[in-house]
């Protein structure tokens, strides 16, 4: 894997085996004459918003900050990110100088010849990590209340989310949310990514992201440091951390009118296609 100036495309946890779906998520029964039922996440969902100051970021037009990945205490990916708040558009600067950019439609890397893999599925993982406390009733997906699961020495409520057909690259992508019992901030996420694999080679290898510190930021709570595990159905995050993110010098921006311009030199990345069936544990 090769990302943000730092990529080995031969790392054994490449970013296919840890993504989760990029696609905004929504309750087809929070719709207007919909009826709620017992399983209905709005107010799950509701909650995690009000702890996160989702009101506050709504309002931003964009934000942007410096990302470190490590896996195994080695620096593989550190860039610069920049995007806004409504996932529309997203710039990527890698430490190594190419640049990767997400125009709403496309991803595209520059220069042409920069050696940048899956561009396309980076510039759309990353962001939404951010984002996904204030994402959970977007259009496109459906958020089910499950009951209690264990995490990590304790207990979360959580929710299934699922997508309707359509959503974003991958809506064959499924995640459970797990939210703090003590201040309802989005607590980790189990997820598996179907981006370039069958659904059901990535039912077999699901992972987990928790988020184990916040920094705010006028008056909106960022996950700014962030643990990657593998995941158990039954146990939640197992194992010790396989990788964590760390997320330094955020700030909201407003984005001038050529932060997001396409560069002359460059190329477009493809989604992947891969056809699969299989069922979520």
């Amino acid at each position: 894997m090769q990302l943000l100036g730092k990529i080995n495309s031969t790392h054994p946890l490449s970013a296919r085996r840890f993504v989760l779906a990029f696609a905004a998520l929504a309750l087809c029964s929070s719709l207007p004459g919909s009826a709620a039922t017992p399983t209905d996440g709005t107010a799950f969902a509701q909650a995690i918003e009000r702890a996160h100051g989702s009101a506050i970021f709504r309002t931003k037009a964009a934000v942007s900050y410096d990302f470190e990945l490590e896996f195994g205490g080695n620096l593989v990916l550190a860039g610069r990110v920049l995007t806004r708040t409504d996932l529309s558009r997203v710039r990527i600067d890698l430490a190594s100088g190419p640049v990767m950019i997400w125009d709403g439609t496309d991803a595209w890397v520059s220069p042409a010849a920069a050696p940048v893999p899956q561009a396309r599925f980076h510039l759309l993982t990353w962001p939404y990590f951010l984002a996904a406390p204030h994402k959970l009733r977007d259009p496109g997906a459906r958020l089910a209340v499950e009951g209690e699961r264990p995490l990590l020495g304790g207990n979360a409520p959580t929710a299934r989310l699922t997508f309707a057909p359509g959503t974003g690259d991958t809506p064959d992508d499924w995640y459970v949310v797990y939210r703090d019992p003590a201040t309802d901030r989005l607590r980790a996420l189990a997820y598996i990514v179907t981006y370039g694999k069958s659904l059901e080679a990535a039912n077999n290898e699901p992972h987990s992201l928790v988020y184990d510190g916040f920094t705010d930021v006028e008056g909106v709570a960022i996950p700014t440091d962030w643990a990657l595990y593998g995941w158990d159905a039954e146990r939640g995050p197992v194992g010790d951390p396989i990788g964590r993110v760390r997320l330094k010098n955020v700030r909201f921006v407003t984005p001038s009118a050529t932060d997001f311009a396409l560069p002359l030199d460059r190329r477009k990345d493809e989604l992947p296609a891969v056809a699969g069936a299989g069922k979520a544990p």
